[in-house]
């Protein structure tokens, strides 16, 4: 007798997990479960990643938590980590989501010249950091005017609370920590009022690693064993956990499983 096989995921097939009034589902129901309920809204979420995880073990995570808010109207303003482009972005989450909804809802914001004709992508590669004090100016005002044009496209007609997704050693090369730090703070303030969810990832040895983690209301430590991707709570604590695929639904589906 052959064996049954598993239906080929198909875009637009994604489930999403419901939220609450208080809070933003990981996409992930044992994720859940050991976050209280969810991510709160108008929190900032830190993932400290260690060198040993590369871009598909994050998206491990990352993706069910995107698609559930993609899922429900809402929308992702991106800072990509340095090894991550924003072609590569769209194309690992368009195997689960429409193109039309990930280019009206999902925005990639940019500070060097890569994939800036498409509509997705915030180019602010021509932002002047140096230079004459009209020039620095000039470019600040030119820079907040395409993020608030990005703002309203991720957040919708009905504005509806978004992911901002920030890698920071972006903003911590470019701006040094003094500058990333303060840009942070603002930025939290803000989400904290709006109720959007700030999701930062932190490699190891950035300059502005502890004003990161000092702010954040969510600590989460990733890194790879011989067995896996592993999680682990450090705000709120929780044991290790594998990331696992789950083995009835497949990817972008995955579930935990204790480490010890």
């Amino acid at each position: 007798m052959p064996k049954p096989t598993r239906a080929k995921p198909t875009v637009e097939s994604w489930t999403p997990l419901p939220d609450t009034a208080e809070r933003f589902s990981s996409g992930v129901a044992e994720f859940d479960r050991l976050l209280g309920g969810g991510f709160r809204r108008g929190s900032h979420v830190l993932f400290e990643v260690d060198d040993t995880v590369g871009p598909a073990d994050r998206s491990l995570l990352f993706t069910p938590l995107l698609l559930n808010f993609l899922y429900q109207s809402r929308g992702v303003l991106a800072v990509l980590p340095s090894r991550e482009t924003p072609h590569g972005f769209r194309t690992d989450l368009t195997r689960w989501v429409s193109r039309r909804r990930f280019d009206t809802r999902v925005r990639v914001v940019v500070y060097v010249d890569e994939d800036a004709e498409v509509p997705y992508v915030v180019d602010l590669s021509k932002m002047k950091v140096t230079g004459t004090p009209a020039q620095t100016k000039k470019g600040g005002r030119d820079a907040m005017a395409k993020m608030v044009t990005a703002e309203k496209a991720v957040q919708g007609v009905r504005a509806k609370p978004f992911i901002e997704l920030i890698a920071f050693e972006i903003a911590d090369m470019l701006f040094g920590a003094d500058t990333a730090t303060r840009m942070f703070f603002h930025g939290i303030k803000r989400a904290r009022i709006v109720g959007n969810l700030v999701v930062g990832v932190l490699r190891p040895g950035l300059a502005c690693a502890d004003s990161v983690r000092g702010m954040a209301d969510v600590v989460l430590g990733l890194h790879r064993s011989d067995l896996g991707v592993v999680v682990r709570g450090i705000r709120p604590v929780f044991p290790e956990h594998l990331v696992v695929v789950d083995g009835r639904l497949g990817l972008p589906h995955v579930t935990f499983l204790p480490a010890t």
